[in-house]
């Protein structure tokens, strides 16, 4: 296995979803040595030819290869198919180092060449990093608002030989082996979550699908369904108000992603400012 970096993204449906996947590529695409995007059969768009599309781009970079959506989960896990498909990604990865990004994520160029020196192994380490921690913001409804409920960091890159592969809905990685459990903390770059910014009406197809495969956690919420009822499209004021009024957002005020700049710009008449 050679030394370096593989970036990889799972993707379906990425614009009947409203997903910044093309962005959340090039956000890291400078600083991978390869990047793999697996298309999971998409069937509300035209994702997958807009991933060759995209592989002629940034060729020979680029690979497009593809995933069952449909892999058999057990009976009230199908959540696992999100980290199943990721795994993919990893066993198909050629590098010694792996990153994964989701398609509504996008690494901030801040620090990126971090990432490229750690997996080409240019600092001498007492103790060789087998993954790496790396920081989230989440925003909800506009830009300025992040709600760290999800998680504050995660384990989004790991050596590709290690025992660490993605877990439970993919949100980050686990490991098998004790002897792999040596991590570093990265400041910098920080993963920006956009999930929850976008068209009201694609977000709200987007989440009434994906709560269908949460139905062991409690989901779907009848809040989702009474917005589908209404046909009005996906609202995250409503949704989160309870939680605002607990004071569990935190403003932000920094910079994003400079690869999201245009997408921001198209989306500016979805933002959702919260009541109080």
């Amino acid at each position: 296995m050679k030394a370096g970096l593989t970036g990889h993204l799972v993707i379906r449906n990425g614009d009947a979803y409203d997903y910044c996947w093309r962005e959340a590529v090039a956000s890291i695409i400078d600083v991978v040595d390869e990047f793999i995007i697996l298309e999971a059969y998409s069937d509300k768009d035209d994702t997958y030819e807009h991933c060759l599309t995209l592989k002629e781009k940034y060729h020979p970079k680029l690979r497009v290869i593809r995933g069952e959506w449909d892999g058999n989960e057990p009976r009230g896990h199908e959540y696992l198919r999100l980290s199943r498909l990721t795994n993919q990604c990893i066993d198909a990865c050629e590098t010694k180092f792996n990153i994964c990004l989701q398609g509504d994520e996008a690494y901030h160029e801040a620090g990126l060449e971090a990432l490229r020196v750690i997996a080409h192994e240019e600092v001498q380490w007492d103790d060789p990093p087998m993954a790496c921690v790396v920081r989230f913001i989440h925003l909800v409804g506009n830009p300025w608002t992040h709600f760290p409920f999800l998680y504050s960091c995660g384990i989004r890159m790991a050596r590709t030989d290690s025992t660490w592969r993605s877990a439970v809905d993919a949100a980050g990685y686990k490991f098998t082996d004790f002897q792999d459990n040596s991590v570093i903390w990265l400041e910098h770059p920080v993963c920006f979550h956009y999930g929850k910014l976008g068209d009201p009406m694609k977000k709200l197809m987007k989440q009434s699908d994906f709560e269908l495969l949460f139905k062991a956690k409690g989901f779907p919420d009848p809040r989702v369904k009474e917005m589908v009822d209404r046909g009005d499209g996906m609202s995250y004021a409503y949704l989160f108000q309870d939680a605002k009024d607990k004071g569990l957002f935190l403003p932000y005020n920094g910079t994003h992603p400079a690869v999201m700049a245009d997408w921001l710009e198209s989306h500016k008449d979805c933002w959702e400012t919260f009541t109080e």
